[in-house]
């Protein structure tokens, strides 16, 4: 008998201990859809689906404290990626996460190496890339993304000098 109460009380423990709270980290959810169409609509170029994802409200921080909206990036991204003749993040160095944090706010997290060509140089960049999505009602709300764009813009500035070095030599 004696057996069988302290059996009966194992039972009860482990099945106490057990965490039945919301999960809280996944690889997979709509979210996480969400950021790797945004990241296919980017690297195909088409920006008018790429907006899609974004809420009207968006606030995208890159590098900055001064947060801009979805259209004021879109903006930015098409200004840098004219100099490229071909741009993509690596697949197999991807990684997507979500989490849902103590607030119930939801987190998608994305690591990459974006690799990219320089169009006038055939210079090859690679630059690793981190980005946090927050969402809210299956759009993103906000977006902090946070890389070293250095090698882009040496790039651009040495494309830009050959071009005003061949205006004054005319």
């Amino acid at each position: 008998m004696k057996k069988l109460i302290l059996l009966g009380f194992a039972v009860i423990l482990f099945t106490s201990c057990q965490n039945n709270g919301p999960q809280r980290y996944t690889s997979t959810s709509p979210e996480i859809d969400v950021t790797k169409a945004l990241v296919k609509d980017y690297e195909s170029g088409n920006w008018e689906n790429w907006k899609t994802h974004y809420a009207d409200t968006a606030k995208i921080f890159h590098n900055t404290l001064e947060g801009v909206s979805s259209k004021e990036l879109q903006e930015s991204l098409k200004n840098t990626l004219q100099y490229m003749s071909s741009y993509r993040f690596n697949e197999k160095e991807m990684f997507i996460e979500m989490i849902i944090d103590d607030k119930g706010d939801k987190w998608v997290y994305f690591w990459g190496i974006w690799e990219g060509q320089v169009a006038d140089t055939n210079k090859e960049i690679a630059m690793p890339v981190h980005i946090a999505f927050q969402f809210a009602d299956s759009k993103i709300a906000r977006e902090y993304a946070y890389y070293d764009p250095s090698s882009i813009s040496a790039a651009i500035i040495e494309i830009e000098a050959a071009k005003l070095e061949e205006v004054v030599e005319e």
